[in-house]
């Protein structure tokens, strides 16, 4: 080699070192810097495996980068049997996992005396690193260490400011969660505004709240209510606590296995007066991952400002509904009684049959049948949100309207936009209507339909067959109406069957307080193929029963039957 080549090189090396020198001395961004010394030192060996190793404890490494290897080795600890700060050559004692990766020279990222970290490449045994490429490679390194150990700490810093932030938000939250909570005296307000916190500020799926009242607990998750061994749970969390942190004690058995079935991930005591009321049992993340103890920390501190607040929500309702419970049962019962038909009318070749069966003295479920004078049949269900007075009263608005709009004869979406309408403009917004009705003409067998977000009713064919009335619009009273209704239409041949029926029914809960379902519904009635309107009703009816056997019953169940003969 000339002495003018030797020069011109060490002249191109001097200018990529400044220059490298620039690129990661002006940056905080540990992954730039890291990216920018990876890919130049492949480029200056050509090297076609290359990691970078951070310190993680004592004598582990963690592969922050690396180009040529699998993506499972990213971000794996890497145990190393000495710590050298001198170019190190890997074999299989010194790091199986390098070793295995064909990662076979290691050098050393050293800042104030300390090793923070090592390059590791897979040198060529055709092509061995030089003496010249190794001073270049340890003195690139050596530029990079100073910068590496910047953005580190920058970023240690960036995490610490966040945390700081997310505290300060956090406390903002509770302190104006604080005022909502200390405004609000009904219960499933508070529930909604906790449940809505709970999924914005932390990601909370579901959630249960088991309550200690004497010796029992009670709860609900998803509809289904929560078994747990009702001595450990009270005892055992005082403080908030992951599942997996649960000692493996025999006696916490039994709690473990329920909060699995139910993916339960999280503990978090409930207290008043220094004394565990309740546990709150947390489900898994919508974004994934555990929850942190900043998350533990807000949701403990959250949870125990909603449950003062429900708390003094449930005495002040319970002194409140024992001075109205009597005088509103009587009225209400009253109006329950005149809604319901007595007795159905009789429709020309059809059979039709209905029940009701309140789950209280009084119920907001409704269903009609109502004779039109251009010889055809309204025949109508509903269900109302909510029980007692309020639904029974709602109830009797939605029937004397029905009513009121029959002899018009107008369209079924129109008279059902005119329904939702008044609804909206006339109830809060906590009240609302499934509701499904139609128009049956005995001498074509015509059903013309609309479905306000009502339970789909069946149509049981002759030949066995299931369809669903799913044709319509939104519920009646959440919103005034946009988007006119859609309008079904079936005809029905003889043999053929509608089944009309409330959430009631297909959401009847066992001891268990698993729901009945309306799939099993529907392979119940495909069974009742050929029988008489009456009987199908009697053996649904029946079926639930059996189904529930032993359990308070938890809503109303009505259902209208018509066969065509």
């Amino acid at each position: 080699m000339t002495h003018q080549s030797h020069t011109s090189r060490s002249e191109s090396e001097l200018l990529a070192l400044f220059e490298f020198s620039q690129v990661v001395n002006s940056s905080l961004d540990l992954s730039l810097i890291l990216d920018t010394l990876l890919l130049t030192l492949m480029g200056k060996l050509l090297a076609t495996k290359a990691i970078i190793l951070l310190r993680h404890e004592r004598k582990t490494f963690c592969v922050v980068n690396g180009k040529g290897v699998p993506k499972n080795f990213l971000k794996q600890k890497i145990d190393l049997s000495k710590i050298s700060k001198q170019t190190v050559r890997v074999d299989r004692e010194f790091s199986e996992a390098l070793s295995a990766h064909g990662i076979n020279r290691l050098f050393p990222i050293v800042s104030q005396e300390k090793v923070i970290g090592y390059f590791g490449a897979a040198e060529h045994s055709r092509r061995p690193i030089g003496t010249a490429e190794r001073k270049f490679t340890e003195t690139l390194i050596s530029i990079a260490a100073t910068a590496i150990e910047k953005g580190f700490s920058f970023g240690e810093i960036k995490t610490i400011n966040r945390s700081l932030d997310e505290k300060i938000q956090q406390l903002k939250t509770l302190f104006e969660l604080a005022k909502e909570f200390g405004g609000i005296l009904e219960q499933d307000k508070l529930l909604k505004l906790f449940s809505l916190t709970l999924m914005g500020q932390v990601g909370t799926s579901r959630y249960a709240i088991c309550l200690k009242e004497g010796k029992s607990i009670y709860s609900k998750i998803s509809g289904a209510y929560l078994e747990t061994d009702k001595v450990s749970i009270f005892d055992l969390v005082n403080s908030p606590l992951l599942s997996s942190a649960i000692p493996r004690k025999k006696k916490y058995d039994l709690l473990r296995e329920h909060l699995a079935k139910e993916k339960i991930v999280a503990l978090v005591p409930l207290q008043m007066q220094n004394e565990v009321k309740g546990v709150l049992c947390l489900g898994e993340r919508l974004r994934g991952g555990i929850y942190s103890e900043s998350d533990l920390e807000f949701i403990f501190s959250l949870s125990n400002l909603a449950f003062v607040s429900l708390e003094n929500s449930r005495l002040f309702s319970e002194e409140i509904e024992k001075k109205k419970l009597e005088s509103e049962l009587l009225i209400a019962r009253e109006i329950q009684q005149g809604l319901l038909p007595r007795t159905l009318p009789e429709i020309n070749r059809f059979e039709i049959s209905g029940v009701n069966i309140s789950s209280k003295q009084v119920g907001g479920d409704y269903y009609d049948v109502i004779p039109a004078d251009d010889g055809t049949f309204i025949i109508a269900i509903g269900d109302v949100s909510g029980k007692g007075t309020p639904a029974s009263l709602l109830m009797a608005n939605v029937q004397a309207t029905v009513h009121a709009l029959v002899p018009f004869h107008l369209p079924l979406p129109v008279a059902t936009a005119r329904i939702n309408d008044l609804i909206y403009r006339n109830t809060g917004s906590d009240k609302f209507i499934t509701f499904f009705w139609g128009v049956l003409d005995p001498g074509t067998r015509r059903f013309q339909y609309v479905n306000a977000g009502h339970n789909h009713p069946f149509v049981l064919r002759k030949d066995g067959t299931i369809e669903r009335l799913a044709e319509g619009g939104l519920i009646l009273g959440i919103m005034k109406t946009i988007m006119p209704y859609q309008e079904g239409s079936i005809a029905l041949q003889s043999g053929d069957s509608v089944i009309m029926f409330t959430d009631g029914v297909s959401e009847a809960m066992d001891v268990n307080g698993v729901d009945y379902t309306e799939e099993r519904l529907e392979e119940f009635v495909k069974r009742q193929n050929g029988k008489s309107a009456e009987a199908v009703l009697t053996e649904i009816k029946d079926e639930i029963q059996r189904h529930t056997f032993g359990a308070p019953q938890s809503d109303d169940i009505t259902m209208v039957v018509f066969k065509a003969l």
